[in-house]
């Protein structure tokens, strides 16, 4: 288990300072994962979601986010696929 020290205060894990901040874990670590200060450093992430620190949309990102990227892209192309072939065999 990793511990999460923010403001002075340890919290056991990411996942009991989200809850205990009222802040999504996921969305929290979604951003370690794919910006490269908050990767180093995840109390970036947390003033990030916080709104502490203001987010910036020309953040450095990881390899990782190009990774994900091309993951969706690619679970959305195969939803639209199977959409239009339920639409065509239900016409």
């Amino acid at each position: 288990m990793k511990v999460f020290e923010f403001e002075g205060k340890c919290y056991r894990s990411m996942r009991l300072f989200c809850q205990e901040r009222g802040v999504s874990y996921q969305k929290m670590r979604r951003l370690c994962r794919h910006y490269m200060r908050a990767h180093k450093d995840p109390t970036i992430a947390a003033k990030w979601l916080l709104g502490i620190e203001p987010f910036k949309s020309n953040e450095p990102k990881t390899f990782l986010y190009e990774q994900d990227l091309q993951k969706s892209e690619e679970r959305n192309s195969k939803f639209k696929d199977k959409m239009y072939q339920q639409f065509i065999n239900n016409f």
